[in-house]
C-alpha cells in the first residue's frame, strides 16, 4: 500500500494539465474521444457517439467514428469517467452546437476537469498491485522469508511504481492502463490459485479481473493464452485443470457476452447517412503506420532498459542452474519472460500485418511482466547458492534501468506535452534519434 500510494503521490502534478492550467495539454484524439463519448452517454444514456456535436466541430476525424452504433472500445473506461462528465455537468453549460474548431478547442481546454486523469491512474495502480501479489506468492512459494525494507522485495515494486509508459500513460485520458491493470491481476491471481486452500474462489477472481479487462480492451485477450499457460503449468492434474478453466471462464463470459455479443455476432449496421462527410487526416497516424515492425523492439530497451536486463539474466540463470531443474520449474521459471515476449511478438505481428500503428501505449499490456521477470530472477538467485554470484550485478543493472526509466516518466508528469507518443530520456536530450 506504501508503494501505491507513493505512486499516487507522484501523480499528483498531473491534476493541473486541467481546467485552470490545461493550455491544450488535453487535446490528443483519443482523449477528446474518450470524453466526448462519456458526456454523450451521460446526456442520451446510450453507449454511442451518434448525435455528438464532436466530429462536426473537429474535422481532422473521420465521420465513421462519429456514426458508429456502437464505439470501437468496450464500456468499462467511460465508466469511470462519467463521475467526471457529471461534474463538468453541474459546474459548466454545454458546447453549442455549430462553432468552429478553434472555438470548440478553447471551450474545450476550459471545461475539461482536472482529475478525470484518475480514470487512467487506476490501471497502473493495480498493475502495483498485481506485480505484489506475485512477488508475495513467489516468497511463499520458494520458502523465502525478506524483510520489506529489503531491497529483494521492493526494488521490482519500486520498479512498477515508476515505470516510465503506465506512468506517461497515467498523465492522459487513454484507456490502455486499465485493461493492463486488470489482466495483470487476472494472471496474479491464476498463478496464485493453485497453492490457494480456496483455488476455486481465486480462479473466479482471476476469470472477474479478465472480464473486466475484456470490457475495457479487446486486446486483453492477449492475455489469455499466458493464463491457459499458467494453469497447465500449476495444475498438475488433468482434472484440476479443466476445474480452472470452467472457474475461469464462467466470469468472463456473463462479464463480457452483454457487450461483445451484440457487438460482433449480429453483423451491426455501423455507419448511418453522414450529413457532412470529412475525410480527415492525421499526420500522426501516418507516420506511426510507417513505421519498421522491429520499432518495438528498439524503443522498448531504450524506454525500460529493464527488458534487456531482465531476458539477459534469465539466459544467464538458465544455462548455469535452472536447466538442471524439473521440466515444471523449468516452466514456471519461464512465465513472465513467456508473457513478456509472446505479447510482444502478437502485438507485432498483429500490426505489421493490418499496417496498424505502432505507440508505445499499444504495449501496457505487457509492462508487468518486466517487474514479475525482475521478481523471479532475484528470488532464483537468492534460493539457489550456484545462482548468488549473480545477484549483486542483477541488482546494480536493475536498479539503474528503474531509475534510468523513472527519469523519463518523470519528465511528463511535469511537462503534460501533449504528445501521442512517449519519447526516452535518451532521445528527449538528443543523444538518440528514431522516429518521429
Amino acid at each position: 500500500m506504501l508503494v501505491i500510494g507513493f505512486s499516487i503521490f507522484l501523480k499528483l502534478p498531473t491534476f493541473t494539465f486541467g481546467i485552470e492550467h490545461m493550455k491544450g495539454k488535453h487535446f490528443e484524439g483519443d482523449e477528446i474521444r474518450f470524453w466526448y463519448l462519456a458526456k454523450n452517454w451521460a446526456t442520451i444514456g446510450h453507449y454511442t457517439l451518434q448525435g455528438s456535436p464532436l466530429f462536426e466541430n473537429f474535422p481532422f476525424y473521420e465521420p465513421y467514428y462519429a456514426y458508429r452504433k456502437m464505439p470501437v472500445h468496450p464500456p468499462l473506461f467511460i465508466v469511470l469517467l462519467r463521475p467526471f462528465v457529471q461534474y463538468e455537468f453541474t459546474h459548466y453549460e454545454k458546447i453549442p452546437q455549430g462553432l468552429g474548431p478553434d472555438a470548440v478547442r478553447a471551450i474545450y481546454a476550459k471545461i475539461a476537469p482536472n482529475y478525470a486523469v484518475i480514470a487512467s491512474w487506476v490501471g497502473h495502480l493495480l498493475a502495483i498491485l498485481a506485480v505484489a501479489l506475485i512477488g508475495r506468492y513467489l516468497l511463499i512459494y520458494h520458502k523465502l522469508s525478506l524483510s520489506a525494507l529489503s531491497p529483494l522485495f521492493w526494488l521490482p515494486l519500486l520498479g512498477v511504481a515508476t515505470d516510465p509508459i503506465m506512468t506517461w500513460v497515467s498523465t492522459k485520458i487513454w484507456i490502455d492502463n486499465l485493461h493492463a491493470g486488470l489482466a495483470a491481476l487476472a494472471v496474479a491471481f491464476t498463478m496464485i490459485a493453485s497453492s490457494s486452500r480456496h483455488s476455486q474462489i481465486t480462479y473466479i477472481l482471476a476469470g472477474i479481473m479478465l472480464g473486466l479487462a475484456l470490457l475495457a480492451k479487446i486486446t486483453a485477450m492477449m492475455i489469455i493464452p499466458i493464463i491457459i499457460f499458467i494453469i497447465f503449468v500449476h495444475e498438475i492434474e488433468s482434472r484440476k485443470r479443466m476445474q480452472a478453466l470452467l472457474f475461469g471462464i464462467i466470469p468472463v463470459l456473463i462479464l463480457a457476452s452483454p457487450w461483445y455479443i451484440p457487438r460482433y455476432l449480429p453483423k451491426i449496421v455501423e455507419i448511418s447517412a453522414i450529413p457532412n462527410p470529412y475525410a480527415g487526416t492525421c499526420e500522426f497516424c501516418k507516420t506511426t503506420n510507417t513505421r519498421p515492425f522491429y520499432y518495438f523492439l528498439l524503443k522498448l530497451p531504450l524506454i525500460a532498459p529493464l527488458v534487456i536486463v531482465g531476458l539477459s539474466f534469465y539466459i544467464i540463470l538458465f544455462f548455469n542452474y535452472v536447466k538442471k531443474l524439473a521440466i515444471l520449474d523449468n516452466l514456471r521459471f519461464f512465465i513472465p519472460a513467456v508473457w513478456c515476449l509472446f505479447i510482444l511478438m502478437i502485438i507485432t505481428l498483429y500490426l505489421s500485418f493490418f499496417n496498424g500503428s505502432f505507440i508505445m501505449r499499444r504495449i501496457t499490456l505487457l509492462i508487468p511482466s518486466l517487474y514479475v521477470m525482475f521478481y523471479m530472477l532475484i528470488i532464483y538467485s537468492e534460493k539457489f547458492r550456484p545462482l548468488r554470484k549473480y545477484q549483486q550485478l542483477l541488482l546494480f543493472l536493475g536498479g539503474i534501468s528503474i531509475v534510468y526509466g523513472s527519469i523519463s516518466g518523470g519528465f511528463y508528469l511535469f511537462h503534460g506535452i501533449s504528445f501521442a507518443e512517449f519519447f526516452s530520456f535518451a532521445e528527449l536530450t538528443g543523444m538518440i534519434k528514431l522516429w518521429n
